[in-house]
């Protein structure tokens, strides 16, 4: 099928555009971890621990719809083009952390405000279902061939400019109000700057030109769904134990410090912008060798390290001191990253062009729901037993690792 765009095509701007979902879900996804300990209480009440692991727990349901975003955003895709599903998938995510700004808490409206939380938390799983999916392969289709693995890899630092924005305005206000502000009512003013940015990402999005336009002929699910099994078998299995471990080094340490450690907010809110800084400057540098080596390869490599090294850094992280968990969270960001930015080039390499975003974004949503979205909660319960908690997330590395070195054989022979 001929596309509609060159890959020279304006490439910084349409770089910019199709990744700017990339870094509002990780600036609100991050915001969420880094508020958390800060709102839960107006939701949950005033116990924080339990009202923290409440927080993570609507945080973990929010994934469970996730698949149903990803099927009928990647169907979309498939069959009428990226730009619809872009377009669609930025405009929900605006909405719902609208409403999460100005929902009430549990002192003004009693059990609707837990359940309001919760409705958002839905649509923006709805919409991030498949939102990565059909960024990730526009970002695939529009790279020049033989570089494709090196800019997908762009949507892992547009991911860290989020993170980093996420806490840089909390860190912030944090410094500038302190905490008891942020307790009272403050942490809503960064989810009304996430539903902002959602309306300009969503006009820029509007002139974006297609790489894959519609097609009138039916998706043959029916008829391909065997051809298809193993490769989203293989994306659900790279993702597996990439985003437990991002959900694990990125996502939750910061609330796990605060809580757990009982480290200064402010000091560890810092710590999280610098890990996000290597984090983002690793992921070309990694994207550009993963291409040289063979992006499977790569990652089975990296999974197989990452493994090794995920008891013996949580231990370190239960005993740190503010200059070791300084040290940690930078480092655990770069070896994160080794898997992270290879993954969106490694699926869409996977998946057969005419069905890629379905099969890239329905695993991966799956698999987001069972194992990154319960990573943070199951961090939080069971603090006390690093070693078993550990265990699970070398298990899901491990099988990354198998996962990347059996895949290579059902990459399809095609070249859009």
């Amino acid at each position: 099928m001929n596309t509609v765009i060159s890959p020279s095509a304006r490439p910084v701007r349409r770089i910019a555009a199709t990744a700017a979902g990339a870094a509002l879900e990780a600036y609100e996804w991050s915001l969420y971890g880094l508020s958390v300990v800060y709102f839960a209480p107006q939701f949950f009440g005033n116990d924080l621990a339990r009202s923290v692991l409440y927080g993570f727990g609507v945080f973990a349901v929010g994934f469970v719809i996730r698949p149903v975003g990803a099927l009928i955003l990647g169907r979309l895709a498939d069959r009428r083009g990226r730009r619809p599903a872009l377009m669609l998938s930025i405009g929900l995510a605006g909405v719902a952390t609208l409403g999460m700004a100005l929902t009430p808490g549990h002192a003004s409206i009693g059990a609707a405000a837990p359940i309001l939380l919760l409705i958002w938390r839905l649509v923006l799983g709805f919409s991030f279902g498949g939102e990565q999916a059909v960024a990730q392969a526009y970002l695939y289709e529009s790279a020049v061939p033989g570089r494709r693995i090196a800019g997908t890899s762009v949507y892992s630092i547009f991911y860290g400019l989020g993170t980093i924005a996420a806490n840089l305005l909390v860190a912030a206000l944090a410094a500038g109000f302190g905490a008891a502000a942020l307790r009272d009512g403050l942490w809503r003013i960064p989810f009304l700057v996430a539903a902002a940015g959602s309306l300009i990402f969503l006009l820029a999005r509007r002139t974006l030109p297609e790489t894959r336009p519609g097609t009138t002929h039916p998706v043959t699910w029916r008829r391909e769904w065997r051809a298809l099994l193993g490769p989203g078998l293989a994306v659900a299995g790279l993702t597996s134990g990439t985003l437990s471990s991002y959900y694990l080094w990125v996502t939750t340490p910061t609330s796990y410090a605060i809580t757990v450690l009982k480290m200064p907010d402010a000091q560890v809110l810092w710590a999280g912008v610098v890990a996000q800084v290597a984090y983002m400057a690793a992921a070309p540098l990694f994207g550009a060798l993963a291409e040289r080596v063979g992006a499977l390869r790569w990652m089975a490599g990296a999974a197989l390290v990452l493994a090794a090294a995920t008891l013996p850094m949580q231990l370190l992280l239960n005993s740190a001191t503010l200059t070791t968990y300084w040290v940690l969270i930078v480092a655990s960001a770069v070896c994160v990253v080794t898997l992270a930015a290879i993954l969106p080039g490694a699926t869409a390499m996977l998946a057969p062009a005419r069905h890629r975003v379905t099969v890239m974004a329905l695993p991966y949503s799956i698999t987001s729901a069972v194992f990154g979205g319960t990573t943070p909660a199951l961090k939080q319960k069971f603090a006390a037993h690093p070693a078993l908690f550990s265990g699970y997330i070398i298990a899901l590395l491990l099988l990354t690792a198998v996962t990347a070195l059996l895949a290579g054989r059902l990459v399809p022979d095609e070249s859009a």
